[in-house]
């Protein structure tokens, strides 16, 4: 027969083995959720500029120097204007060459500003070659997303009368890289 005391013993070791099994029920319950969100549309910005309102490759610019005739120290001065016609601002540098018989004898000299003087010079400090210089996007541009730069063809004053008769071409070359903002 069982005693009274193992029975209230029997008692809570049942008790306690239901408790037990609930608990270990109850936590295989999991609460989750889960979502999912998507970006509106969106374009990218592009890079485009061009020289007195001319794509640059394959059909380059070409600018006339009236007279187009120099002697020894004489220059002749044009402007050509690099224009920003993309979506972003734009940093770009400006390099120039010379090909033909003249080679070392005629000097290239690009100022920035639309202005030439009556000697045929361009006035103000020049652009050293490599440096950048930056045009606004057209969309946040409250001027001109334009600038204008006077070119200047320089003979050399010391040039042998080899040069006489020669020709010579002049090539500038401006590299553009987006910066997205002005």
């Amino acid at each position: 027969m069982i005693s009274a005391r193992s029975s209230v013993r029997l008692r809570a070791v049942l008790a306690l083995g239901t408790v037990l099994g609930l608990g270990s029920v109850g936590t295989l319950a999991a609460w989750s959720t889960s979502t999912t969100t998507t970006s509106g549309n969106f374009v990218t910005g592009n890079v485009d500029i061009r020289v007195n309102d001319t794509e640059g490759t394959p059909t380059p610019t070409t600018v006339s120097l009236t007279p187009n005739t120099l002697v020894p120290g004489q220059s002749r001065a044009t402007i050509v204007t690099v224009r920003n016609v993309g979506t972003i601002a734009v940093d770009y540098t400006t390099a120039a060459a010379v090909t033909g018989t003249l080679g070392a004898n005629l000097a290239v000299t690009v100022r920035p500003g639309a202005t030439v003087a009556a000697d045929g010079t361009c006035p103000g400090t020049a652009v050293v070659t490599g440096t950048t210089r930056r045009i606004a996007s057209p969309a946040s541009s409250t001027g001109s997303a334009s600038d204008p730069l006077c070119v200047q063809l320089t003979l050399s004053s010391s040039a042998p009368t080899t040069a006489q008769g020669q020709t010579g071409t002049a090539t500038l070359t401006f590299t553009a890289t987006g910066v997205g903002s002005a």
